[in-house]
């Protein structure tokens, strides 16, 4: 098996330092000081169903509103708790930074989260909680209208209520870090205001501090060797622009570019692909950029891809949180990226979540990491190389990745973890691992290996060969194990799928048990020869 190089990004002059320890020690644990992001000027809103509803791909108001079903507290400090739209319902969410000196400090985070009476959840005679993804081992009890946990470790973590994705709660824990001014680089302070036509973020050799507040903004583009750093509270509210399509905030053939902090982007005055309005705001969109940093970043309601890499070299994503309902509104995607790591980040969509793609002409796909992330999807596919495919594809890993709820409807040629292919005769997907997937509940096919035209329609070209699945464990699924699809095309074939300790609903699958579990769907030109499915 070809394993995936892991690799040291470096950012030429670029430093975030952790602070020093923060934690006091106590009889009991190690408790943490704890410091929330905190936006201004957010609504309460009376009407949770006509919010919930507002879900078009049209403008809407309200990105984030004061989460109407929990209030919480960690180690004794109030922490808002907001909520956004999804495409099944709003989805509560708290950003948390912990003043620790590295992420492999024991502490303990006392998380006392009231349920208000707003909430659905203490409708049953028994309410349940459990905090996903369940490997990180996080214990929740509920009485009456109280939820308790201790939290030991940064990532994110979601309070899930009796088996259902409504009403949800996820709370990003990160480690505080501090901004350093590499030398050399100036610093632009900038206050909150309107920026619709401003051109002062295109300088290099500087950091652009936004400071806590709102902003209105229509695109900032970023040269070689700058950061953008969005200080906690920071909110920028994307407008449309009627001139002309731009991305919101990009880089392009630069070098050593980084976007970090806890501010949050905001799509929803934009239109997304609505038939009679021009789609005229894409997502955050770098293309050509060596040495990139993107970390600690909320973004909402984007109406097309949110955060997109495209041929660039170098990339590192991290704790970010991602909310998503409008088509289009795929996660983070790269698209012929090569040295790249997305991790410890959460995404809720209604479209794809974690993936790459080839979109270009000349580039390619290589050692691409995917690790400790968490994927909602209300429509479609969690993690995968996926449509579309232009160019080859190799070395990409998905490892000790989760999956909360996978409620897609929009076809069977969806998933978990995916492989799709069909746009050009010649081009090949290789070399790909998904390992160590822990899925909570899943009404889409727990593995998937497609090869067909647009949108899953029609014949399909390309190769797939040398596709391993690992450890993957679906505790409720409601579709396939395995769907594995092709046409009678000549231009189509799909070689040596690797299938160990795939285990749904209980049940492992096994070289003996696949062909008469229907829970199988396998397409009749398919060579059986070339699935290897062992059992550890």
């Amino acid at each position: 098996m070809k394993k995936i190089k892991i690799f040291s990004i470096l950012l030429v002059g670029i430093m975030l330092n952790t602070l020093a320890i923060g934690c006091n020690e106590t009889k009991e644990n190690i408790n943490c000081d704890v410091v929330p992001t905190i936006y201004q000027d957010i609504n309460t809103i009376n009407d949770i169903d006509l919010y919930a509803s507002e879900v078009s791909n049209l403008p809407v108001e309200n990105g984030i509103i004061i989460s109407p079903y929990y209030i919480m507290k960690i180690n004794g400090v109030t922490i808002p708790v907001y909520a956004t739209r999804t495409a099944n319902g709003i989805h509560s969410f708290s950003y948390v930074d912990v003043d620790v000196f590295d992420e492999t400090a024991d502490f303990s985070l006392n998380t006392e989260i009231t349920i208000l009476s707003s909430s659905s959840v203490l409708e049953g005679s028994s309410p349940e909680v459990v905090v996903l993804p369940e490997s990180h081992g996080i214990e929740a009890k509920i009485n009456r209208e109280k939820v308790t946990a201790t939290i030991n470790k940064t990532g994110n973590f979601s309070f899930v209520f009796n088996k259902s994705h409504e009403e949800a709660l996820t709370i990003m824990v990160a480690s505080k870090q501090e901004l350093v001014v590499p030398d050399g680089y100036g610093t632009r302070y900038i206050e909150p205001g309107d920026y619709t036509t401003e051109t002062i973020f295109n300088v290099p050799n500087n950091v652009y501090y936004f400071k806590s507040g709102r902003y209105t903004i229509d695109s900032i583009y970023l040269p070689s060797d700058s950061i953008l750093y969005l200080e906690q509270g920071a909110y920028l509210k994307v407008l449309p622009n009627p001139d002309y399509v731009t991305s919101s905030i990009t880089a392009s053939k630069a070098n050593n570019v980084v976007v970090t902090g806890r501010g949050l982007v905001d799509y929803s005055a934009c239109c997304g692909s609505e038939p009679g309005y021009n789609n005229n705001k894409s997502g955050l969109n770098f293309s050509q950029v060596d040495n990139i940093l993107f970390e600690g970043i909320t973004i909402i309601n984007s109406q097309t891809w949110t955060l997109c890499f495209n041929d660039c070299e170098g990339i590192s994503v991290k704790n970010c949180l991602i909310f998503g309902y409008r088509m289009y509104a795929d996660g983070i995607m790269l698209s012929d990226c090569k040295n790249a790591i997305v991790e410890d980040s959460f995404i809720r969509t209604g479209d794809d979540a974690f993936e790459t793609k080839s979109t270009t002409h000349t580039g390619y796909t290589d050692n691409v990491l995917f690790r400790n992330n968490a994927a909602w999807t209300d429509k479609a596919v969690a993690y995968g190389c996926i449509y579309e495919s232009n160019q080859d594809t190799q070395n990409v890993r998905f490892e000790n990745c989760s999956v909360g709820f996978a409620l897609g409807t929009w076809s069977n040629h969806l998933g978990i973890c995916v492989i799709q292919m069909g746009n050009r005769i010649g081009a090949k997907i290789y070399d790909i691992q998904f390992e160590n997937i822990e899925v909570y509940t899943t009404y889409n096919a727990l593995l998937n290996v497609f090869i067909g035209g647009s949108g899953g329609q029609g014949a399909g070209y390309g190769t797939v060969e040398d596709i391993y699945f690992k450890n993957i464990t679906a505790k409720r699924n409601y579709s396939y194990f395995l769907n594995l699809r092709t046409y009678d095309n000549e231009n189509c074939f799909i070689n040596d799928l690797y299938l160990d300790n795939i285990v749904s609903n209980g049940e492992m699958l096994t070289s003996t048990n696949y062909l008469s579990n229907n829970r199988i769907k396998i397409s009749a030109e398919y060579d059986l020869d070339k699935l290897h499915i062992n059992t550890l």
